[in-house]
């Protein structure tokens, strides 16, 4: 009976820490403008990285369907070399409806999507671009980028608009 209880108070405990820890559960969100970045360099931290959301850019896919394609700067603070794609998740919305990534596109989009999975060591930074599929080639696109593996909310936002 006595572990009974022990392992009830430990399973308390540990709950009690884990809600504690995550904190308010309020949402940080960086708006870095419409086209260009507007916000301060530290906005762009998002725990042991940087990421900067640059530019984008029309191209076509290999079937011929409109994609843009997203640039981004990421720097690596942390000790770990780490590449862009295990650090960061990025989504791209169009009317608030979240676009898939296109892989394949035509020769002349002088696309390459080797940069996402290179590890960069502590304090390096390296030039990213990630391609989606365009649900129409008239409505904004806001790009929103948070790290894969964290207990904050804070993410990194870019509008552009592609008209």
């Amino acid at each position: 009976m006595k572990k009974v209880i022990s392992l009830f108070l430990a399973i308390l405990l540990i709950g009690a820490y884990g809600i504690f820890a995550l904190g308010s559960g309020e949402s940080e969100t960086v708006e870095q403008g419409k086209g260009t970045v507007q916000s301060e360099e530290n906005k762009s931290n998002l725990g042991d990285y940087k990421v900067e959301i640059l530019s984008c850019r029309l191209a076509k896919s290999f079937d011929d369907k409109s994609v843009v394609i997203v640039k981004y700067n990421f720097t690596n603070y942390s000790e770990q070399p780490t590449a862009f794609f295990t650090a960061f998740d990025t989504i791209a919305y169009q009317n608030d409806i979240g676009l898939n990534n296109a892989y394949i596109l035509k020769d002349n989009a002088n696309y390459s999507a080797d940069n996402q999975t290179k590890e960069i060591k502590k304090d390096a930074n390296l030039d990213v671009e990630v391609a989606y599929e365009l649900n129409d080639t008239t409505t904004d696109i806001v790009v929103e980028v948070e790290e894969l593996f964290s207990f904050s909310d804070k993410k990194i936002t870019k509008t552009f608009s592609i008209k």
